[in-house]
């Protein structure tokens, strides 16, 4: 009796251990080709359907702008608000609307995004996802809208209402951001391939919080990785060059130094430095990583923080989307990630 009672033990044991081997095994193979396969074919939701407020209020007829702009208020409450009467909020539009600069970039929309169905389309898509990992996500009303060359806010997301500038996506050849001063390595980001990259990522941002404050290069690496994740988890089909904002050169470089990257932060004792310096340099946009010379990508530490989390995620197929972004321990996160790059 107890013999077979601890066979049963033993065949239960081995089954569960099966199961958990199988698990990371699968985990493992999406994970390296950068692809997390879930089925969403259950998920349902209301497909994305886009409201182009920046196509209507340029259209309109600016010789009875008052009259317009009420015609607009019922399918743009947003952008209009309820107040018609005050005489600056109208001198304000009637600006906007009159200005040359910004009256090319809405002829430039309307020819570069004729409609935006493969942008509805890929949002859809997105917000299955999300709704997969997070039940209680409900899809946002989702506008376009000429910005006025915003391009440290080109995505507006509050939880209920998602404001695109597609005055910021107009490819980086359009010559108005260089003449706005715009830096070169910013204005490769302005290209139409990169919209529903920055609207998942503003979600992202959005759910987790500000987090950056007072932290450790650690700290900041491995969040910058729990973003980039996330856009792996809700964009699977995207490739690791859009989510980063690489060049096809910069990521390349990425992958042939990563064992020479994560030499020089062990070697240099980076991973726990406060030094503002130090994160400017590993976090912060620009042309390259000073560090490593002009052919370097930028954010490299942010790089590494992404292959640490993906290979934390990996090992550990039992954590969640959501366990993910609430865990704050980054130093567990790196021990359980048993992280070392390939030679």
């Amino acid at each position: 009796m107890e013999n077979t009672l601890a066979s049963k033990n033993t065949q239960i044991a081995l089954k569960a251990v099966f199961v958990f081997l199988i698990a990371i095994f699968l985990f493992s193979c999406n994970s390296e080709s950068g692809k997390l396969d879930i089925n969403i074919d259950d998920i349902s939701i209301k497909p994305v359907h886009i409201k182009r407020y920046g196509q209507a209020l340029f259209n309109i007829d600016k010789e009875h702008l008052k009259s317009e702009l009420g015609k607009l208020q019922k399918e743009f409450p947003a952008f209009i608000g309820d107040d018609l009467v005050d005489t600056i909020k109208l001198m304000k539009v009637s600006n906007f609307i009159n200005d040359p600069l910004l009256i090319d970039a809405a002829k430039e929309c309307n020819k570069k995004f004729p409609d935006l169905s493969f942008l509805e389309d890929e949002l859809t898509e997105a917000f299955k996802h999300l709704k997969y990992y997070f039940p209680d996500f409900e899809p946002p009303e989702v506008y376009s809208y000429i910005s006025g060359f915003d391009h440290e806010y080109p995505i507006i997301y509050d939880g209920r209402m998602m404001l695109i500038a597609l005055d910021m996506y107009l490819g980086p050849d359009y010559p108005p951001y260089e003449k706005l001063g715009v830096p070169m390595y910013r204005i490769q980001k302005f290209g139409k391939e990169f919209i529903v990259r920055d609207c998942v990522d503003q979600i992202a941002h959005t759910m987790m919080g500000n987090r950056e404050h007072g932290r450790n290069i650690l700290d900041l690496m491995v969040l910058q990785g729990k973003y980039l994740y996330f856009l792996d988890a809700i964009l699977p089909n995207t490739s690791e060059r859009i989510k980063i904002k690489y060049s096809k050169p910069q990521q390349e470089w990425a992958k042939k130094n990563e064992t020479n990257l994560w030499a020089f932060i062990i070697e240099n004792e980076v991973l726990y430095s406060t030094d503002k310096n130090v994160e400017k340099k590993l976090l912060l946009d620009a042309p390259f990583t000073s560090y490593f010379g002009n052919e370097s990508p930028p954010r490299l530490g942010e790089w590494v923080g992404w292959k640490i989390v993906k290979r934390f995620m990996q090992n550990n197929p039992t954590v969640t989307l959501e366990d993910l972004l609430k865990d704050e321990d980054s130093q567990g996160i790196l021990q359980k990630s048993r992280y070392k790059p390939e030679k």
